[in-house]
C-alpha cells in the first residue's frame, strides 16, 4: 500500500524554492507599488486642477486651488496638523501627509463650507518663490498664472519614500487653463 503525501525533503525543497522567488519577487514588487502611488498621487492632483476650473466655468465664478504647506500658517482652518483629511462628498478619512495641504474653493470666500475639496500631499514642490502656490481659474477656464515664471506654474510631485529610481513627475498649468503633465 503506498501513502500518500509529502516527504520532508520534498517539503523542505519547496519551502526553499519559494523563499527565493520571495526575494527576488519582493524589491521589484515594491518598486511597482512605489510607482503606483505616485501615479495616484499624481492623477489626484489632476482631478482637483480639473474640478476646479470646471466648477469655475459651470457656476461663472472665480475658483482658487491653493496648495500650503503645512509651516505656512492657515488663517482658513482648512487643514490642520493633526487633523485627518476628508474630501467633500466623503466620509472615509486619507492619509495624514507630513507636508502639504491643498484645496479647492470660490475665491475670496472666507467660510470652510464653500470648500470643495481638500487634500494632502508628501512630496510636492512648485516654481513659486512663496510657501503658498494659489491657481485661480476664472470663468471662461482660464488660469491666473501671473504669480508664477513665464506664466507657466510647475508642480512637481516626488515618490514618497527617498527611491531614486522613480523619476517625479511635473504638471504644468498655463494661462489658457490647460493642465498638462511633463514626461521625466
Amino acid at each position: 500500500m503506498k501513502n500518500r503525501g509529502f516527504t520532508l525533503i520534498e517539503l523542505l525543497i519547496t519551502l526553499a524554492i519559494a523563499a527565493i522567488l520571495a526575494t527576488v519577487a519582493v524589491p521589484a514588487f515594491s518598486g511597482f507599488l512605489a510607482r503606483q502611488q505616485l501615479a495616484s498621487d499624481v492623477n489626484e492632483i489632476i482631478s482637483v486642477l480639473s474640478l476646479a476650473r470646471s466648477e469655475a466655468i459651470k457656476q461663472r465664478r472665480d475658483m482658487e486651488v491653493v496648495f500650503s504647506p503645512r509651516e505656512v500658517s492657515n488663517p482658513r482652518g482648512v487643514c490642520n496638523e493633526g487633523q485627518s483629511v476628508k474630501p467633500g462628498g466623503d466620509d472615509a478619512a486619507r492619509y495624514l501627509y507630513p507636508s502639504w495641504c491643498y484645496w479647492v474653493k470660490p475665491v475670496n470666500e472666507t467660510s470652510n463650507d464653500q470648500v470643495l475639496r481638500i487634500s494632502q500631499a508628501d512630496n510636492l514642490s512648485h516654481n513659486v518663490s512663496s510657501g503658498e502656490l494659489k491657481i485661480i481659474f476664472e470663468s471662461l477656464g482660464e488660469a491666473k498664472t501671473s504669480s508664477c515664471p513665464n506664466s507657466v506654474c510647475k508642480i512637481t510631485i516626488g515618490p514618497r519614500q527617498d527611491n531614486a529610481s522613480i523619476n517625479p513627475v511635473t504638471l504644468e498649468v498655463r494661462a489658457t487653463g490647460s493642465i498638462r503633465k511633463e514626461n521625466p
